[in-house]
């Protein structure tokens, strides 16, 4: 069975209390998929705090011995700096900790997508 925790964070400009759980309940709905996954904790960061993430921090001093992987919406709610994120993985990794990117919206964008396309060949079509 592995520990899993989950990581959300919301980006600066985006802040907002229903984002930031509806990240969660995306990323706990992946999680259920997988029947030797246990979601054993969740840690979650509002930006705009002044840099303060106590969520991470907490994530980072707790995981070692306790989690075996961290699951996030993508490595960028880590860290939106690429050496900050590479050190955090690091850092992570050496403790035996992994990291795991699920996209709980992947579905919906493709949809939308799909979508918008039928849309423009409709317009296409109409305007021929």
């Amino acid at each position: 069975m592995w520990r899993v925790a989950i990581y959300a964070r919301e980006a600066p400009g985006r802040v907002g209390r229903v984002r930031l759980e509806r990240q969660v309940t995306g990323l706990c709905a992946q999680i259920a998929r997988w029947p030797d996954w246990s979601h054993v904790a969740t840690y979650a960061d509002q930006a705009g705090l002044g840099g303060v993430l106590p969520g991470l921090s907490r994530l980072v001093a707790e995981a070692p011995g306790w989690v075996d992987l961290v699951v996030v919406d993508g490595y960028g709610r880590l860290s939106p700096n690429r050496r900050e994120q590479s050190a955090l993985l690091a850092q992570l990794g050496r403790s035996g900790v992994r990291v795991v990117v699920l996209r709980p919206s992947a579905g919906r964008r493709l949809a939308r997508m799909v979508a918008n396309l039928a849309l423009a060949d409709m317009i296409g079509e109409a305007a021929r």
